[in-house]
């Protein structure tokens, strides 16, 4: 069962969340909290699979918040439900390393496939927010060296490290560099963003 840790300073939110998350069989709220300063340590002492982050608590600034989550919890998945459309907050919350960021203005159900998209380790954005991604993966993918691109579409086509070395003719340790470079690039953190990424540029079927 995933446990999944509410940080949201409107209660009446929070229990909405609540009750709409206990549709779910699979997931159970293993704690909650409306204080910015409560939450690392919530989410350390449920060990959660999942914060649900509102970026505006206060005690503690939401960005930096999700950045000392992921260094102390990085099994901790983290998604942001938020009302702030600014382009510049969208882009420091992906950079602080959450794997999703949710407009509050969208329905249960979108809620409920985000979740589920970031428990599966793929990273989630609002579709209304689909162009400041689009800006920000389109800067990345032009530093793209042509070899590291060869090694993305490898490793979304399901090959390992060491397949890859064979194929290219080169070390492992060459790979995992390429591999760690390209994933850096783009703000990849795992193989299932890598496919998700190379099937949405349609660099793999």
């Amino acid at each position: 069962m995933k446990k999944i840790v509410l940080a949201e300073d409107h209660a009446i939110i929070r229990d909405g969340l609540k009750l709409l998350l206990m549709t779910r069989t699979n997931w159970r709220v293993a704690g909650e909290t409306g204080d910015g300063r409560m939450v690392s340590q919530i989410v350390r002492d449920t060990q959660a699979d999942l914060l649900l982050l509102d970026l505006d608590l206060p005690g503690y600034p939401g960005v930096e918040l999700a950045q000392q989550i992921k260094a102390q919890s990085p099994q901790t998945r983290i998604l942001v439900v938020t009302g702030s459309q600014n382009p510049a907050a969208v882009r420091s919350a992906l950079a602080a390393g959450v794997d999703g960021y949710l407009l509050k203005h969208e329905d249960s159900d979108e809620l409920l496939h985000a979740i589920s998209l970031v428990l599966s380790g793929i990273r989630y954005v609002s579709k209304a927010l689909a162009h400041v991604l689009e800006i920000a993966d389109c800067t990345a993918a032009t530093s793209i060296t042509a070899r590291e691109k060869e090694i993305l579409v490898l490793i979304a086509s399901g090959h390992s490290s060491q397949d890859i070395a064979e194929q290219l003719n080169v070390s492992v340790l060459t790979v995992r560099k390429h591999r760690q470079n390209l994933m850096s690039k783009l703000s990849l953190h795992n193989v299932a963003e890598v496919t998700a990424y190379a099937i949405r540029d349609g660099l793999r079927n």
